[in-house]
């Protein structure tokens, strides 16, 4: 799975550094540090509460910070949320955010065409004309993870894309990930387990109380046993 690594002499595409959140007194993000090459999947696990949402949420440019966010060798640390989207940035958040009064259909045409999240999953014909209230957690995170996909993300954040669906869908939906690992120039996904992900996956980093504490390659997976139960 190392095809795509641009660790020989290429530009870093994503450089995070010394980003610290602190709200109401208490440090949610600690110093965090790394640098995610053209091409590559991370994949950032920890414990829940360890920071993992609240990272996406700075990349994103949704909440303040302190550090700097480097893309393309470009700054952004400055930049709204509608600026870093507009370069490609796109969140999958944890919590599935859509239009419950919407459709399936309606919901996805926010991001692009219809047609195109059927070819991820083929369930969503069926679903097309229904209430996204109406759908249950995994069908709901089939619309999410298909909205994130087709509107064609240079940078795409997954924050826990898992939850909540079948072990079938899980595995169309890694095989998804790694198919698109060229066209998007990074992929981050959040999760609370490894074993899913963790082949397809360049780095993995083991977040604990707000801040990086390991880095692991993706065939690194044993040693990771003596830090979290996989």
């Amino acid at each position: 799975m190392k095809d795509f690594t641009n660790s020989k002499g290429g530009f870093s595409l994503l450089k995070a550094e010394g980003i610290s959140v602190v709200r109401d007194g208490i440090t949610i993000l600690n110093d965090v540090n790394f640098t995610i090459d053209k091409g590559e999947i991370a994949l950032i696990i920890g414990p829940n509460g360890s920071g993992k949402s609240t990272l996406f949420k700075a990349i994103m440019g949704l909440i303040e910070y302190r550090g700097r966010i480097v893309l393309d060798d470009e700054d952004i640390t400055r930049k709204k949320p509608h600026e870093r989207f507009r370069k490609g940035i796109v969140m999958a958040p944890e919590r599935m955010r859509c239009a419950l009064d919407l459709t399936v259909e309606e919901n996805i045409e926010i991001s692009g065409k219809f047609e195109d999240a059927v070819k991820i999953f083929p369930e969503l014909k069926k679903l097309k004309n229904r209430k996204v209230e109406k759908l249950s957690g995994g069908e709901r995170q089939m619309v999410v993870f298909s909205r994130a996909l087709i509107s064609n993300p240079k940078y795409l954040l997954l924050d826990e894309p898992f939850q909540g669906v079948s072990d079938e869908i899980c595995n169309r939906m890694v095989e998804e990930i790694n198919k698109r690992r060229k066209s998007t120039g990074i992929t981050i996904i959040s999760h609370d387990k490894i074993e899913e992900i963790a082949e397809i996956s360049n780095k993995i980093y083991l977040m604990v109380a707000g801040k990086i504490r390991k880095e692991f390659s993706g065939d690194e997976v044993k040693k990771l046993e003596k830090y979290i139960v996989i």
